[in-house]
């Protein structure tokens, strides 16, 4: 096996034992938290408790985020489970003397500890592999961070029944312990990012404050978390009046967490992969939200336990899988420098100041309605998830935003020698206004010269219009160059002629005069010119040279026109209209092509058989093929016009560079251009795109069997674009 791929084999299974063995712990942490503090104080001081935890924990997260901006995650984070693992034992012996305050040490320790452990734990994990791959093992790892909830709920039942609520305490140290050696074996990020300083000395507030993306992300924290402290008073509320006892409690609350984690990682399991890939990372978040505001309308209209458990269930369940698999994928086109400081910003700080706005909402209700029925606190949720489902839809058009961002400037770095793609490249003299300024004038220049000429001789109104007319056509029909550069600096030039001039641009000798004389002419003759671009009996290489003609004009007829062409039956006309119309959107980026055809063209691409493709590169004339010098093996023409089509409609510089990075053998590189490609584009048609780039199937937005994925990364041939 390659040596880099074992290690990241490696590092999965590392990275899937850590996260089961810390949701476990989380999991028997809090059945055992909330059992300790409700058998020692009343439901009406919950409130107050989470307030206190979240004001501890935000001053952690200021804590964290300032020795995340010096250290990496995967060496700060091992230490962090060592000081927890201690701080379990701490409240094991203070238990014994004063279980009181040993039940508030403990729901500070697991507020400040617990929230932060995870978000570093997935720092780790989005730093440790490249952005394409990271989601597919994301998928993976949140997978066993659901079945490690099933443990959890199970090890707390066991415990409390077989021995009691304190020596729960020393296994929640052990896992912890545990967690430290698992964290560590995960490793470090077999690519260094190079930083901006400019960005690293800024403090995680100015990075949030000067970046929209972050900021919806941290809104939608709150939201979450304010739906969480809502959903979770109104949960204990009713478990609290039924269950009185400490052991009863830990008893139902570790049942009810086991099950919510079991239905988790099944849906996890069965789902979670299926609904990312297939619906995108907006609609996978807006799932929680979504649910939410069922059950809590349920809730709201029929106030039991079991309504309460509902709700409760489903904000557990599908917070642990799929919200926050689709949000740590949010994270992916940030570069460390950004990520590292503003992550438990967003992760904590953000979950506990909706902590404190969810708290501080119930006490004001509790000041208001001392009998504050659960309905109304159902109700709240209900109107926070949909304020929550609004800024889902920001934040996933922000999403692909960032990803294009991070192709140019951030994640996605290419040095200048890779730059090769010819759409660019290709904006050469004839679309340059100062070089096609100048050939005008010399062709005015000339044309002036000729008519002295002709005065000078006398032959001045000798002949009528009909004769200059033959005389013309008789020129361009000549074959001889000088004639027919006489013919076309002739004063008789006028549209009547352009049948006769359209053939003469497959002649290289003129073919600059003609083009010249055409494009005068283009605003009259958009239809003429058109017609000829689409006419199979004329020369395909004046077809071919059409599209660069009718550019010079935006009409919307020429966008028509060349849409048309973008379906002919050749190649060579397909090929060149998509470089005209990528040319005229380079000088007027307001200018609108149609998605839909565009990507009914690239389907058209993508559809024709592998002989065809190769092909392609065959058919094309020297005048259309790129002026770079090499060309990389795996990039052919019919690859080349893809993304020429793709840059249409799409952000052209992040196309253009995805074009180049998705044969990068930097992982990380090519691995943001596919997450790019994949969120921009339908799920066929990325499918489509990726046997023709010849890319591994590991993110293919379909169902494929781990020997289909495996047989065909072997036969990935390993090329870095020169």
């Amino acid at each position: 096996m390659n040596p880099a791929r074992q290690s990241d084999a490696t590092a999965l299974a590392f990275a899937l034992f850590a996260a089961t063995t810390m949701i476990a712990q989380q999991v028997a942490g809090k059945a055992t938290r909330d059992a300790l503090f409700l058998s020692n104080f009343d439901v009406t001081d919950l409130p107050k408790v989470v307030i206190a935890a979240a004001i501890a924990s935000m001053t952690g997260v200021l804590i964290m985020s300032r020795l995340l901006s010096r250290f990496s995650p995967a060496a700060l984070m091992p230490v962090v489970f060592g000081i927890s693992a201690l701080l379990f034992t701490g409240e094991w012996v203070l238990l014994d003397y004063q279980p009181g305050v040993a039940s508030i040490v403990l729901y500070l320790h697991m507020a400040v500890f617990g929230a932060i452990l995870i978000s570093g734990f997935w720092s780790i994990i989005n730093e440790r592999f490249d952005p394409h791959s990271a989601k597919q093992r994301v998928a993976r790892i949140a997978a066993a961070a659901a079945f490690g909830g099933v443990l959890g709920g199970l090890l707390a039942a066991r415990v409390a029944a077989l021995l009691d609520v304190r020596t729960m305490l020393l296994v929640l140290s052990g896992l912890h312990g545990i967690c430290l050696v698992a964290v560590r074996g995960i490793g470090t990020p077999t690519r260094v990012i190079q930083s901006d300083h400019d960005v690293k000395t800024r403090s995680a507030f100015t990075v949030i404050a000067n970046t929209r993306y972050l900021q919806w992300m941290a809104v939608l924290m709150v939201l979450v978390a304010v739906m969480a402290a809502l959903v979770d008073y109104a949960f204990k509320a009713e478990a609290s009046a039924r269950y009185q006892d400490s052991e009863s409690l830990i008893a139902f609350f570790a049942t009810f967490y086991a099950s919510v984690g079991l239905l988790g990682f099944v849906l996890q399991t069965l789902l979670g992969r299926r609904v990312l890939q297939h619906f995108g990372i907006g609609a996978t978040i807006a799932i929680l939200p979504a649910v939410i505001a069922v059950f809590g309308s349920i809730g709201a209209a029929l106030t039991h336990l079991w309504s309460m458990v509902l709700l409760r269930g489903g904000h557990a369940m599908f917070f642990n899988s799929f919200f926050r698999t689709a949000f740590e994928l949010l994270y992916t086109p940030l570069p460390p420098h950004k990520k590292r400081p503003t992550k438990s910003i967003i992760d904590v700080a953000s979950d506990r100041l909706g902590d404190l706005i969810g708290s501080g909402l119930i006490l004001l209700l509790l000041l208001l309605l001392p009998d504050l029925p659960t309905a109304l606190i159902a109700a709240c949720a209900v109107m926070t998830a949909l304020l929550a489902l609004y800024v889902v839809s920001r934040l996933n058009t922000g999403y692909i935003s960032q990803l294009a961002h991070s192709l140019r400037k951030g994640v996605v770095r290419i040095e200048e020698d890779d730059i090769m793609d010819a759409t660019t490249r290709q904006i050469l003299a004839e679309t340059d206004r100062w070089s096609e300024r100048e050939f005008l004038q010399s062709r005015i220049d000339s044309m002036l010269d000729h008519q002295d000429e002709t005065t000078a001789a006398g032959e001045t109104g000798a002949e009528d219009d009909a004769a200059r007319f033959a005389r013309a056509v008789a020129g361009l029909d000549s074959g001889d160059a000088n004639r027919i550069r006489y013919a076309l600096s002739s004063t008789v030039m006028d549209i009547h002629l352009t049948p006769w001039i359209i053939p003469l641009l497959e002649n290289d000798e003129v073919v600059q005069d003609v083009r010249t004389e055409l494009r005068w002419l283009t605003p009259r003759i958009i239809g003429q010119l058109t017609d000829a671009l689409l006419d199979p009996d004329i020369p395909l290489l004046a077809r071919q040279r059409l599209p660069g003609v009718l550019e010079v004009s935006h009409n919307p007829r020429v966008i028509n026109g060349l849409m048309l062409g973008m379906m002919d039956e050749s190649f060579n006309i397909r090929f060149s209209c998509a470089r005209a119309l990528g040319r005229m959107r380079s000088r007027n980026t307001s200018l609108l092509v149609p998605r839909e055809q565009v990507f009914s063209a690239i389907h058209r691409e993508l559809d024709v058989s592998t002989d065809t493709w190769e092909g392609h590169d065959l058919e094309l004339q020297p005048e259309e093929t790129t002026d770079d010098a090499t060309v990389d093996l795996h990039f052919n023409r019919g690859l080349e016009h893809v993304f020429t089509l793709l840059a249409l409609t799409l952000d052209p510089d992040a196309v253009h560079i995805s074009r180049q990075a998705v044969f990068s053998t930097d992982a990380n590189l090519r691995g943001t251009a596919l997450e790019y490609l994949e969120n921009v584009l339908p799920a066929d048609l990325y499918n489509k795109l990726l046997d023709h780039l010849g890319a591994s199937d590991e993110g293919r937005k379909g169902l494929r069997s781990l020997s289909e994925i495996v047989n065909e990364l072997k036969s990935v041939v390993q090329h870095r674009i020169q």
